[in-house]
Protein backbone atom coordinates (compact mmCIF):
# COMPACT_ATOMS: atom_id res chain seq x y z
CA UNK A 1 0.00 0.00 0.00
CA UNK A 2 1.38 3.44 -1.26
CA UNK A 3 1.50 6.57 1.26
CA UNK A 4 2.50 9.19 -0.46
CA UNK A 5 1.22 11.21 -3.98
CA UNK A 6 4.03 13.28 -5.70
CA UNK A 7 4.61 14.42 -8.96
CA UNK A 8 7.27 12.97 -10.97
CA UNK A 9 8.85 15.50 -13.28
CA UNK A 10 9.54 14.78 -17.02
CA UNK A 11 12.58 16.57 -19.18
CA UNK A 12 12.64 16.91 -22.62
CA UNK A 13 14.79 18.87 -25.24
CA UNK A 14 14.64 20.25 -29.12
CA UNK A 15 11.83 19.73 -31.03
CA UNK A 16 10.49 16.61 -29.67
CA UNK A 17 9.27 18.36 -26.75
CA UNK A 18 6.97 21.08 -28.49
CA UNK A 19 5.07 18.47 -30.69
CA UNK A 20 4.47 16.39 -27.34
CA UNK A 21 3.41 19.78 -25.61
CA UNK A 22 1.15 20.17 -28.83
CA UNK A 23 -0.38 16.74 -27.68
CA UNK A 24 -0.92 17.22 -24.36
CA UNK A 25 -2.47 20.41 -24.60
CA UNK A 26 -2.71 23.39 -22.42
CA UNK A 27 -3.63 24.36 -18.59
CA UNK A 28 -2.82 21.15 -18.00
CA UNK A 29 -2.17 20.71 -13.73
CA UNK A 30 -2.13 24.73 -14.22
CA UNK A 31 0.75 24.59 -16.78
CA UNK A 32 -0.22 26.67 -19.90
CA UNK A 33 2.38 25.42 -23.08
CA UNK A 34 2.54 28.13 -25.20
CA UNK A 35 3.86 27.35 -28.72
CA UNK A 36 3.00 30.46 -30.65
CA UNK A 37 4.98 29.67 -34.21
CA UNK A 38 6.34 26.70 -36.07
CA UNK A 39 9.86 28.41 -36.27
CA UNK A 40 9.79 28.46 -32.06
CA UNK A 41 12.83 26.66 -30.85
CA UNK A 42 13.26 24.43 -27.77
CA UNK A 43 17.25 23.88 -27.64
CA UNK A 44 18.19 22.34 -24.35
CA UNK A 45 15.93 23.95 -22.36
CA UNK A 46 13.89 21.85 -20.31
CA UNK A 47 10.23 21.63 -20.39
CA UNK A 48 8.70 20.19 -16.86
CA UNK A 49 5.47 18.04 -17.45
CA UNK A 50 3.35 16.71 -15.40
CA UNK A 51 2.62 13.34 -14.78
CA UNK A 52 -0.98 12.57 -13.02
CA UNK A 53 -0.64 10.32 -9.84
CA UNK A 54 -3.45 8.27 -7.73
CA UNK A 55 -6.95 9.17 -8.69
CA UNK A 56 -6.33 10.85 -11.95
CA UNK A 57 -4.81 7.76 -13.44
CA UNK A 58 -8.39 5.82 -12.92
CA UNK A 59 -10.04 5.19 -16.80
CA UNK A 60 -12.95 7.15 -15.22
CA UNK A 61 -10.01 10.67 -15.55
CA UNK A 62 -9.70 12.75 -18.69
CA UNK A 63 -6.00 12.91 -18.18
CA UNK A 64 -5.64 8.85 -17.59
CA UNK A 65 -3.72 8.01 -20.31
CA UNK A 66 -1.06 10.64 -19.38
CA UNK A 67 -0.19 8.55 -16.76
CA UNK A 68 1.79 6.49 -18.72
CA UNK A 69 4.30 9.24 -19.78
CA UNK A 70 6.84 8.18 -17.38
CA UNK A 71 10.59 8.92 -18.25
CA UNK A 72 12.50 5.66 -16.63
CA UNK A 73 15.95 6.34 -16.69
CA UNK A 74 17.80 2.77 -16.95
CA UNK A 75 21.03 2.23 -14.94
CA UNK A 76 20.90 5.60 -12.56
CA UNK A 77 24.39 6.44 -10.91
CA UNK A 78 24.44 5.04 -7.39
CA UNK A 79 23.33 8.44 -5.24
CA UNK A 80 25.71 8.69 -3.10
CA UNK A 81 24.86 12.19 -2.13
CA UNK A 82 21.52 11.11 -0.23
CA UNK A 83 21.77 10.19 3.08
CA UNK A 84 21.61 7.67 4.50
CA UNK A 85 23.98 6.50 1.86
CA UNK A 86 22.20 3.40 0.88
CA UNK A 87 24.83 0.88 4.06
CA UNK A 88 23.80 -2.43 4.58
CA UNK A 89 24.20 -2.81 8.50
CA UNK A 90 24.50 -5.76 10.11
CA UNK A 91 23.96 -6.74 13.67
CA UNK A 92 24.76 -10.37 14.03
CA UNK A 93 27.44 -12.64 12.19
CA UNK A 94 24.12 -14.48 10.49
CA UNK A 95 23.56 -11.52 8.61
CA UNK A 96 27.17 -10.56 7.39
CA UNK A 97 27.08 -13.96 5.86
CA UNK A 98 24.11 -13.23 3.94
CA UNK A 99 25.32 -10.33 2.48
CA UNK A 100 29.03 -10.75 2.95
CA UNK A 101 31.56 -8.49 3.33
CA UNK A 102 31.50 -6.11 0.63
CA UNK A 103 28.17 -6.07 -0.49
CA UNK A 104 27.08 -4.61 -3.94
CA UNK A 105 23.35 -2.81 -3.86
CA UNK A 106 22.99 -1.68 -7.26
CA UNK A 107 19.97 0.70 -8.23
CA UNK A 108 18.67 -0.62 -11.84
CA UNK A 109 16.09 1.98 -12.50
CA UNK A 110 14.63 5.06 -11.27
CA UNK A 111 11.70 7.21 -12.26
CA UNK A 112 8.55 5.42 -10.82
CA UNK A 113 5.72 6.43 -8.59
CA UNK A 114 5.68 4.17 -5.65
CA UNK A 115 6.86 0.36 -6.48
CA UNK A 116 4.92 -2.55 -5.23
CA UNK A 117 5.15 -6.32 -5.74
CA UNK A 118 7.90 -7.13 -7.42
CA UNK A 119 7.03 -10.70 -8.84
CA UNK A 120 10.29 -12.66 -10.82
CA UNK A 121 9.42 -15.27 -13.45
CA UNK A 122 12.47 -17.18 -15.00
CA UNK A 123 12.85 -18.69 -18.63
CA UNK A 124 13.04 -22.34 -18.85
CA UNK A 125 16.32 -21.79 -20.92
CA UNK A 126 18.98 -19.82 -20.50
CA UNK A 127 20.12 -17.76 -17.32
CA UNK A 128 17.29 -14.43 -18.00
CA UNK A 129 13.79 -13.93 -17.01
CA UNK A 130 11.02 -11.13 -16.71
CA UNK A 131 10.61 -9.01 -13.11
CA UNK A 132 7.19 -7.39 -12.92
CA UNK A 133 6.65 -4.72 -10.49
CA UNK A 134 3.76 -2.47 -10.04
CA UNK A 135 3.81 1.27 -9.68
CA UNK A 136 0.48 2.07 -7.71
CA UNK A 137 0.43 6.14 -7.66
CA UNK A 138 0.47 5.47 -11.87
CA UNK A 139 -1.50 2.59 -12.03
CA UNK A 140 0.92 0.61 -13.79
CA UNK A 141 3.05 -2.71 -14.14
CA UNK A 142 6.28 -2.37 -15.55
CA UNK A 143 8.01 -5.88 -16.73
CA UNK A 144 12.06 -5.84 -17.25
CA UNK A 145 13.74 -8.25 -18.75
CA UNK A 146 16.89 -9.52 -16.52
CA UNK A 147 19.48 -11.13 -18.43
CA UNK A 148 21.66 -13.00 -15.43
CA UNK A 149 25.09 -12.40 -13.63
CA UNK A 150 28.38 -12.19 -15.78
CA UNK A 151 31.37 -14.66 -15.65
CA UNK A 152 32.15 -13.73 -12.30
CA UNK A 153 29.09 -13.94 -10.90
CA UNK A 154 28.43 -10.31 -10.43
CA UNK A 155 25.48 -7.73 -11.39
CA UNK A 156 26.75 -5.72 -14.66
CA UNK A 157 25.04 -2.71 -17.07
CA UNK A 158 24.69 -6.11 -18.82
CA UNK A 159 22.27 -7.97 -16.42
CA UNK A 160 19.08 -5.99 -17.39
CA UNK A 161 17.38 -4.19 -19.75
CA UNK A 162 15.30 -1.14 -19.30
CA UNK A 163 11.91 -1.51 -17.86
CA UNK A 164 8.58 -0.47 -20.02
CA UNK A 165 5.28 -0.58 -19.31
CA UNK A 166 3.43 -4.19 -19.03
CA UNK A 167 -0.34 -2.94 -18.27
CA UNK A 168 -1.96 0.52 -17.63
CA UNK A 169 -4.64 0.63 -16.26
CA UNK A 170 -3.69 -2.14 -13.72
CA UNK A 171 -6.57 -1.94 -11.13
CA UNK A 172 -4.18 0.15 -9.37
CA UNK A 173 -2.05 -3.48 -8.81
CA UNK A 174 -0.25 -3.84 -5.61
CA UNK A 175 1.15 -7.06 -4.70
CA UNK A 176 2.02 -9.99 -7.52
CA UNK A 177 3.13 -13.41 -7.44
CA UNK A 178 3.44 -16.86 -10.17
CA UNK A 179 1.76 -20.14 -9.41
CA UNK A 180 3.13 -23.01 -10.50
CA UNK A 181 2.19 -22.48 -14.01
CA UNK A 182 4.13 -19.24 -14.30
CA UNK A 183 0.93 -17.28 -14.59
CA UNK A 184 1.04 -14.01 -12.95
CA UNK A 185 -1.81 -13.06 -10.39
CA UNK A 186 -2.15 -9.63 -9.01
CA UNK A 187 -3.66 -8.00 -5.88
CA UNK A 188 -6.07 -5.30 -7.23
CA UNK A 189 -6.85 -2.42 -5.10
CA UNK A 190 -9.09 -0.40 -7.64
CA UNK A 191 -10.28 -3.49 -9.22
CA UNK A 192 -11.29 -5.11 -6.19
CA UNK A 193 -10.05 -8.46 -6.92
CA UNK A 194 -7.07 -11.13 -7.94
CA UNK A 195 -6.46 -11.48 -11.41
CA UNK A 196 -4.39 -13.70 -13.01
CA UNK A 197 -2.70 -13.54 -16.29
CA UNK A 198 -2.04 -16.24 -18.69
CA UNK A 199 -1.56 -14.63 -22.06
CA UNK A 200 1.70 -12.54 -20.65
CA UNK A 201 2.62 -12.55 -24.76
CA UNK A 202 -0.59 -9.83 -24.99
CA UNK A 203 0.73 -7.19 -22.45
CA UNK A 204 4.49 -7.46 -24.29
CA UNK A 205 2.88 -6.97 -27.22
CA UNK A 206 0.77 -3.83 -25.73
CA UNK A 207 -0.39 -2.20 -21.68
CA UNK A 208 -3.78 -2.48 -23.17
CA UNK A 209 -5.33 -5.88 -22.34
CA UNK A 210 -6.70 -6.47 -19.04
CA UNK A 211 -6.60 -9.96 -17.48
CA UNK A 212 -9.68 -11.99 -16.29
CA UNK A 213 -10.53 -12.16 -12.82
CA UNK A 214 -9.59 -15.05 -10.37
CA UNK A 215 -11.29 -14.11 -7.78
CA UNK A 216 -13.65 -10.81 -6.81
CA UNK A 217 -16.68 -11.53 -4.43
CA UNK A 218 -16.82 -13.13 -1.00
CA UNK A 219 -20.41 -14.05 0.21
CA UNK A 220 -21.95 -12.17 -3.23
CA UNK A 221 -20.48 -8.84 -1.60
CA UNK A 222 -16.67 -7.28 -3.68
CA UNK A 223 -13.27 -7.04 -2.13
CA UNK A 224 -11.93 -4.41 -0.42
CA UNK A 225 -8.75 -3.41 -1.76
CA UNK A 226 -6.88 -7.16 -2.53
CA UNK A 227 -3.49 -6.05 -1.04
CA UNK A 228 -0.93 -8.80 -1.31
CA UNK A 229 -0.48 -12.89 -1.90
CA UNK A 230 0.93 -16.19 -2.08
CA UNK A 231 0.44 -19.72 -4.08
CA UNK A 232 0.85 -22.30 -1.83
CA UNK A 233 2.56 -25.59 -3.32
CA UNK A 234 -1.33 -27.01 -3.12
CA UNK A 235 -2.28 -24.30 -5.80
CA UNK A 236 -4.92 -22.58 -2.98
CA UNK A 237 -4.41 -18.34 -3.58
CA UNK A 238 -4.04 -16.50 -0.34
CA UNK A 239 -4.38 -13.11 0.04
CA UNK A 240 -5.15 -10.01 2.20
CA UNK A 241 -8.12 -7.91 1.97
CA UNK A 242 -7.49 -4.54 4.21
CA UNK A 243 -9.60 -1.36 3.42
CA UNK A 244 -6.41 0.66 2.07
CA UNK A 245 -8.59 1.18 -1.14
CA UNK A 246 -11.23 2.96 0.62
CA UNK A 247 -9.43 5.65 2.34
CA UNK A 248 -7.18 6.67 -0.83
CA UNK A 249 -10.25 6.14 -3.85
CA UNK A 250 -13.82 6.62 -3.97
CA UNK A 251 -15.51 3.34 -3.22
CA UNK A 252 -16.87 1.78 -0.16
CA UNK A 253 -15.67 -1.02 2.06
CA UNK A 254 -17.92 -3.94 1.83
CA UNK A 255 -16.91 -6.60 3.61
CA UNK A 256 -14.63 -7.01 7.00
CA UNK A 257 -10.79 -6.46 6.63
CA UNK A 258 -10.00 -10.57 6.14
CA UNK A 259 -7.58 -12.64 5.01
CA UNK A 260 -8.57 -15.29 2.30
CA UNK A 261 -7.97 -18.88 1.43
CA UNK A 262 -9.11 -19.37 -2.51
CA UNK A 263 -9.05 -23.10 -3.71
CA UNK A 264 -8.85 -22.39 -7.71
CA UNK A 265 -10.02 -26.33 -8.32
CA UNK A 266 -13.32 -25.86 -6.77
CA UNK A 267 -13.59 -22.04 -6.51
CA UNK A 268 -14.38 -21.73 -3.21
CA UNK A 269 -13.44 -19.02 -1.23
CA UNK A 270 -13.09 -19.15 2.62
CA UNK A 271 -12.02 -16.82 5.46
CA UNK A 272 -8.77 -17.97 7.37
CA UNK A 273 -8.16 -14.80 9.21
CA UNK A 274 -10.67 -11.73 10.44
CA UNK A 275 -8.97 -10.75 13.50
CA UNK A 276 -6.23 -8.55 12.40
CA UNK A 277 -6.81 -4.41 11.42
CA UNK A 278 -5.42 -3.90 8.36
CA UNK A 279 -3.55 -7.38 6.77
CA UNK A 280 -0.77 -6.47 4.67
CA UNK A 281 2.04 -8.61 3.36
CA UNK A 282 2.08 -12.75 3.69
CA UNK A 283 3.95 -15.59 3.31
CA UNK A 284 4.57 -19.05 4.11
CA UNK A 285 7.69 -20.20 6.49
CA UNK A 286 9.74 -23.40 5.36
CA UNK A 287 7.69 -26.06 4.95
CA UNK A 288 4.53 -24.04 4.97
CA UNK A 289 4.29 -25.21 8.23
CA UNK A 290 4.30 -21.01 9.19
CA UNK A 291 1.97 -18.44 8.10
CA UNK A 292 3.40 -15.20 8.49
CA UNK A 293 0.58 -12.09 8.50
CA UNK A 294 1.32 -8.43 8.75
CA UNK A 295 -0.84 -6.37 10.33
CA UNK A 296 -0.03 -2.62 9.25
CA UNK A 297 -2.81 -0.68 10.95
CA UNK A 298 -0.08 1.91 12.28
CA UNK A 299 -0.64 3.62 8.72
CA UNK A 300 -4.62 4.77 8.61
CA UNK A 301 -3.94 7.02 5.31
CA UNK A 302 -1.38 8.69 3.38
CA UNK A 303 0.82 10.55 5.46
CA UNK A 304 -0.16 9.18 8.93
CA UNK A 305 1.62 6.98 11.70
CA UNK A 306 -0.36 6.00 14.53
CA UNK A 307 2.06 4.27 16.62
CA UNK A 308 -0.32 2.88 19.36
CA UNK A 309 -1.83 0.61 16.57
CA UNK A 310 -0.18 -1.94 15.22
CA UNK A 311 2.95 -2.19 13.11
CA UNK A 312 3.64 -5.85 13.49
CA UNK A 313 4.55 -9.23 12.06
CA UNK A 314 2.19 -12.36 13.54
CA UNK A 315 3.00 -15.74 12.60
CA UNK A 316 0.23 -18.71 12.83
CA UNK A 317 0.33 -22.72 12.80
CA UNK A 318 -0.65 -23.99 9.78
CA UNK A 319 -3.17 -26.90 10.01
CA UNK A 320 -2.21 -30.72 9.37
CA UNK A 321 -4.80 -30.25 6.12
CA UNK A 322 -3.66 -26.91 5.12
CA UNK A 323 -6.76 -25.41 5.08
CA UNK A 324 -6.79 -23.31 8.09
CA UNK A 325 -4.49 -21.26 10.38
CA UNK A 326 -4.06 -21.07 14.74
CA UNK A 327 -1.95 -20.61 17.24
CA UNK A 328 -1.40 -16.95 16.39
CA UNK A 329 1.29 -15.13 18.19
CA UNK A 330 3.87 -11.99 17.52
CA UNK A 331 6.85 -12.29 15.79
CA UNK A 332 8.13 -9.03 15.61
CA UNK A 333 7.02 -5.07 15.75
CA UNK A 334 8.51 -3.34 13.15
CA UNK A 335 9.45 0.18 13.00
CA UNK A 336 9.80 3.32 12.01
CA UNK A 337 6.72 3.44 10.78
CA UNK A 338 5.30 0.07 9.74
CA UNK A 339 5.94 -3.12 7.67
CA UNK A 340 4.97 -3.55 4.65
CA UNK A 341 5.78 -6.96 2.07
CA UNK A 342 7.77 -9.28 2.87
CA UNK A 343 9.47 -12.77 2.11
CA UNK A 344 11.19 -15.15 3.40
CA UNK A 345 14.61 -17.26 2.64
CA UNK A 346 15.96 -21.04 2.63
CA UNK A 347 17.31 -20.58 6.00
CA UNK A 348 13.35 -19.05 7.72
CA UNK A 349 14.91 -15.31 7.67
CA UNK A 350 12.11 -12.91 7.17
CA UNK A 351 13.08 -9.80 5.19
CA UNK A 352 10.22 -7.26 5.39
CA UNK A 353 9.66 -3.93 3.50
CA UNK A 354 9.71 -0.77 6.33
CA UNK A 355 10.18 3.16 6.61
CA UNK A 356 13.94 2.77 6.43
CA UNK A 357 14.30 0.24 3.99
CA UNK A 358 14.66 -3.61 4.31
CA UNK A 359 14.52 -5.12 7.57
CA UNK A 360 15.66 -8.40 8.20
CA UNK A 361 14.71 -11.14 11.03
CA UNK A 362 15.90 -14.41 11.90
CA UNK A 363 13.19 -17.29 12.25
CA UNK A 364 13.38 -16.36 16.18
CA UNK A 365 12.18 -12.74 15.30
CA UNK A 366 15.68 -11.26 16.06
CA UNK A 367 16.37 -8.14 14.06
CA UNK A 368 19.78 -9.43 12.39
CA UNK A 369 20.08 -6.44 9.31
CA UNK A 370 18.86 -3.75 7.53
CA UNK A 371 19.38 -2.79 4.03
CA UNK A 372 18.98 1.02 4.89
CA UNK A 373 17.31 2.90 2.07
CA UNK A 374 17.30 6.90 1.20
CA UNK A 375 13.12 6.58 0.84
CA UNK A 376 10.81 4.45 1.87
CA UNK A 377 10.99 0.68 0.82
CA UNK A 378 7.28 -0.93 0.35
CA UNK A 379 7.85 -4.65 -0.90
CA UNK A 380 11.19 -7.13 -2.04
CA UNK A 381 11.10 -10.56 -4.10
CA UNK A 382 13.78 -13.20 -4.47
CA UNK A 383 14.28 -13.95 -8.27
CA UNK A 384 17.27 -14.59 -10.77
CA UNK A 385 17.82 -18.46 -11.97
CA UNK A 386 19.45 -19.21 -8.75
CA UNK A 387 16.88 -17.41 -6.72
CA UNK A 388 19.82 -15.26 -4.87
CA UNK A 389 18.57 -11.84 -6.19
CA UNK A 390 16.88 -9.88 -4.31
CA UNK A 391 14.45 -7.08 -5.89
CA UNK A 392 13.87 -4.18 -4.02
CA UNK A 393 10.99 -1.86 -4.68
CA UNK A 394 12.31 1.73 -2.79
CA UNK A 395 9.53 4.54 -3.81
CA UNK A 396 10.82 5.56 -7.17
CA UNK A 397 13.70 3.09 -7.59
CA UNK A 398 14.29 -0.01 -8.47
CA UNK A 399 17.27 -2.23 -6.41
CA UNK A 400 19.11 -5.37 -6.65
CA UNK A 401 21.49 -7.29 -4.74
CA UNK A 402 23.30 -10.72 -4.89
CA UNK A 403 22.97 -12.32 -1.78
CA UNK A 404 24.69 -15.74 -0.45
CA UNK A 405 21.56 -17.48 0.22
CA UNK A 406 18.44 -18.25 -2.20
CA UNK A 407 14.82 -17.22 -1.55
CA UNK A 408 12.33 -19.99 0.08
CA UNK A 409 9.70 -19.86 -2.96
CA UNK A 410 11.20 -22.03 -5.85
CA UNK A 411 11.47 -19.56 -9.06
CA UNK A 412 8.64 -20.43 -11.18
CA UNK A 413 9.41 -20.97 -14.93
CA UNK A 414 7.71 -19.91 -18.29
CA UNK A 415 8.65 -19.65 -21.92
CA UNK A 416 11.16 -17.89 -23.00
CA UNK A 417 9.80 -14.33 -23.68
Amino acid sequence: MHTQSRTIMRSESQAGSAQRARAVGLGRGGLVWGLATASLALTTSALALEVPTGVACLPTSAVAPLCRELVITNNPPYPGSQSPQLPVQSFDPAFTEIVGRIPNLVPLATGFGFLEGPAYLQDRQGAGGLLFITDQIHNSVFVMRWNGLDARGAITPASWEKPRLFRNPSGVADGQTLDPQGHLLITETTGRRVSITQDLQANLRSPEPQAPSLVDRYQGKRLNSPNDLVVKSDGSVWFTDPSYGSLQFPQTAELPNNVYRYEPATAKLSVVESSLMMPNGIAFGPGEKQLYLIDSAAIQGPHTDFAYLPHRIYVYDVSADGHQIGNKRLFADVSPGFPDGMRLDEKGNVYVGALDGIQVFNPQGKLIGKFLMAKQTANLSFGGRDNNILFIGSTDTLWAIKLNTRGLVPVRLGATL
